[in-house]
């Protein structure tokens, strides 16, 4: 394992995340032991805008029943278990962090999900995986840990079928220099690779993908997180909870408020690619 994946595990890891995500789930008077995925939302989604820009990815992704979809960087499983229910497929979903794999197998089983969506520890830039499996491969908050995106890439085309589609919502590179540190997915620059996301369509056109859609979000997530922030300054509790807050704490914080700043000043951007395998 190298270094940077090392790094990475450590940066997720939590060390008691089921207990702390079922005593979040009490304290809004949800049962821990029976949620629904809808339940879940409060809680699972490991990305801005939550549930809300999981469903805008779905809605460019054009999954349809019956497919077999990969979730990579499936984190506990948020993303994968809405595209179950959203329109009844089967989803594989793999981590590179176990813990993250452990507890996105029990929420499912919690939910009843267990039956649709699988999941299991691996690396993405070695999927132990059958080539051209794949109806579908979804990733969602995944790339900036990832210092090789030409071989993720390629892993992708290569379990994809051809014809089938790669979507991907991933922070970016702005228009200035280095963002502000720490931030949600990396304490210092040293475990974080951004591309603007023109390299990264150029990378999917080279890799053997065709370019569908590349939408920017930024302005989207900015107006987002400005109403969460007056939310709490009316202290009202927020909509939704990063998984990363119950390792994080306050920490956590400070590090959303450096996204905040280091996308205000154009240093991070949010885009979604949606990419067909020619």
């Amino acid at each position: 394992m190298s270094d940077i994946s090392k790094i990475t595990q450590e940066h997720y890891t939590c060390g008691n995340l089921l207990e702390s995500i079922c005593a979040f789930l009490q304290s809004r008077g949800i049962d821990p032991q029976h949620p629904t995925c809808e339940d879940l939302f409060a809680c699972d989604q490991m990305h801005g805008r939550g549930i809300i820009a999981t469903r805008e990815h779905f809605e460019h992704a054009k999954i349809t029943s019956g497919m077999h979809v990969l979730d990579v960087g499936c984190a506990i499983g948020g993303s994968s278990r809405y595209i179950a229910t959203a329109c009844d497929c089967r989803v594989t979903g793999i981590d590179l962090t176990e813990e993250y794999v452990d507890v996105a197998r029990e929420l499912t089983r919690r939910c009843g999900l267990d039956n649709k969506v699988e999941y299991f520890r691996a690396d993405a830039l070695e999927m132990p995986l059958e080539s051209a499996t794949f109806d579908h491969v979804w990733c969602h908050n995944v790339t900036m840990n990832i210092e090789n995106k030409p071989r993720l890439v390629a892993e992708i085309a290569r379990v994809l079928k051809a014809g089938s589609r790669f979507s991907c919502a991933e922070t970016t590179r702005g228009e200035g220099g280095e963002p502000f540190f720490p931030l949600p997915w990396a304490s210092d620059p040293s475990s974080s690779f951004l591309v603007t996301a023109d390299k990264m369509a150029a990378i999917l056109k080279t890799g053997g993908f065709r370019v569908i859609e590349q939408i920017d979000l930024t302005e989207a997530n900015m107006v987002y997180r400005m109403e969460m922030t007056e939310r709490a300054k009316r202290g009202e509790r927020p909509l939704s909870v990063n998984p990363m807050y119950f390792k994080y704490g306050n920490g956590f914080l400070e590090r959303g408020q450096n996204f905040n700043k280091s996308a205000e000043q154009r240093l991070l951007a949010e885009h979604l690619i949606v990419a067909e395998k020619v």
